[in-house]
């Protein structure tokens, strides 16, 4: 390998190994869904296009054994312009350059059709230049054309969000706000069509991707149906999570939360495409780090049940989903967590009252009780005092309950699951519908046809104003 190809491929590491990566995780708190649909193989990663962290959030995905076969492709009169945008693009970033306007008779694509040729892959975006914050303009005609020149390989569609408002155009200083990177699945497309139209198609998959439109003035719509699978078994929970989710699709779209989100409708069960948020999980992480969270939020599980908590507030307005079903629920476990834990399995339904109206943010935790819940329920505080996320309460909530030894190895389960019990009376009193379910007795169809009718029995009431 020639000494200066060898020093640029060094100073690249350096830089993303060194300062964007760790930047990226801890500063923006960058959320990756489905990383898992990049191919190993050589490919084409299109997205949208705001800002000029994109590039550096895109080679980011990539695992680092193969960032020396990955170049972002760059306008070569706009980087080339300096010393210091050579460096940063074509050095730091590995960058490939291109000529946006070019003589009669030069290829301007042909380095990028080697470079796939040769096994390389290629960061691209379509729209040319970085656009309106928002908006994705259309896609020129370069995209089609190399897809044509090279038949087969695959195409990956991106969208981004967050990066627009973190760093746009026109701003030199960037502002942590989180950024979501929702990676779609590789695609081919036939070279037998004209270039513009693979470009609308590429186009449309891209705009797939992308998160639900806000809300349009007028009547708010009908907020979802909220399932909440929860217990102390996590294996039955999930199970019966599944199936409530794949049933309920029948009657209508579905979301189901867990630690990979779902989808459920007519066609059936399968892999959301997400709810793409701005906020990350750097910031909930360092603050449960910081204050020791415990129980099932121990660590990095805090930010997660914070992501998932976010989720299902994202899905209020009911226009993505009619159904939204939990495996666990935040609310629930957090209160049945305060009370075996917080009140020492002591059953406190007025104390569980004010936690309800903590975590849900009606009520602020009082200066004088902050002590006691950084000591023993720092979940509960952190969510109230830093309005990290506003849980909401399920409309049918599912308690499975399991054989548990007084005497085995964890015998605070014991008081866990008749912490989750006596949460569940409590719950019934605001109008939650409860079903108990124990994992040994009884048919899992039987009590998925329970909830499907509970559900459905709720959709057909009048909404709650109170």
């Amino acid at each position: 390998m020639p000494l200066r190809r060898a020093l640029g491929l060094a100073a690249m590491y350096a830089f993303q190994l060194g300062f964007v990566r760790p930047m990226l995780k801890l500063v923006w708190g960058i959320a990756y869904r489905r990383r898992h649909n990049l191919p190993r193989s050589a490919c084409i990663v299109v997205a949208n296009h705001n800002s000029h962290l994109d590039a550096a959030i895109l080679m980011s995905a990539f695992p680092i054994s193969r960032l020396r076969h990955v170049h972002p492709v760059a306008a070569a009169d706009y980087f080339g312009k300096t010393a210091w945008r050579r460096a940063v693009a074509m050095v730091w970033m590995n960058a490939l350059p291109i000529e946006r306007s070019a003589p009669a008779g030069r290829d301007v694509l042909s380095p990028m059709i080697d470079a796939l040729a040769a096994g390389k892959s290629l960061i691209f975006f379509p729209e040319g230049s970085r656009g309106e914050p928002g908006v994705v303009a259309p896609f020129r005609p370069g995209i089609g054309k190399i897809v044509q020149a090279v038949p087969g390989v695959p195409v990956v569609p991106v969208f981004l969000s967050g990066a627009e408002r973190s760093l746009p155009r026109g701003e030199a200083v960037p502002v942590p706000l989180g950024i979501d990177v929702n990676i779609g699945k590789p695609r081919t497309y036939g070279a037998e069509l004209d270039a513009r139209d693979i470009a609308e198609e590429v186009r449309k998959d891209v705009l797939a991707l992308a998160p639900p439109p806000p809300p349009v003035p007028g009547p708010r719509p009908t907020p979802p149906i909220r399932v909440a699978c929860c217990g102390i078994d996590d294996a039955a929970n999930h199970a019966l999570f599944e199936a409530v989710t794949a049933r309920l699709g029948r009657s209508g779209p579905t979301v189901g939360i867990a630690a990979t989100l779902l989808e459920a409708d007519a066609e059936g069960l399968r892999e959301s495409a997400g709810v793409p948020l701005a906020r990350g999980r750097a910031w909930p992480r360092a603050l449960g780090r910081l204050f020791r969270t415990g129980g099932i939020d121990r660590g990095n599980k805090f930010a997660e049940m914070v992501e998932r908590a976010r989720v299902d507030e994202a899905l209020e307005d009911g226009r993505t989903a009619r159904f939204v079903v939990g495996d666990g629920n935040p609310l629930v476990d957090l209160l049945a967590w305060a009370e075996a834990d917080f009140y020492s399995g002591v059953f406190d339904e007025r104390g569980l009252q004010q936690i309800f109206l903590y975590l849900t943010g009606e009520r602020r935790v009082p200066l004088r009780q902050w002590p006691r819940f950084i000591r023993k329920a720092p979940e509960v505080w952190l969510l109230n005092v830093f309005d990290l996320a506003h849980p909401p309460a399920p409309d049918v909530l599912v308690i499975t309950t399991s054989d548990v030894d007084p005497d085995g190895p964890e015998p605070f389960l014991v008081e866990l699951q008749e912490a989750y019990l006596h949460v569940a009376a409590a719950l019934d009193k605001r109008h939650v519908e409860v079903v108990v379910r124990d994992r040994n007795a009884g048919d899992l169809a039987a009590t998925v046809d329970g909830i499907e009718s509970a559900c459905l029995r709720r959709a057909r009431e009048p909404v709650r104003t109170t």
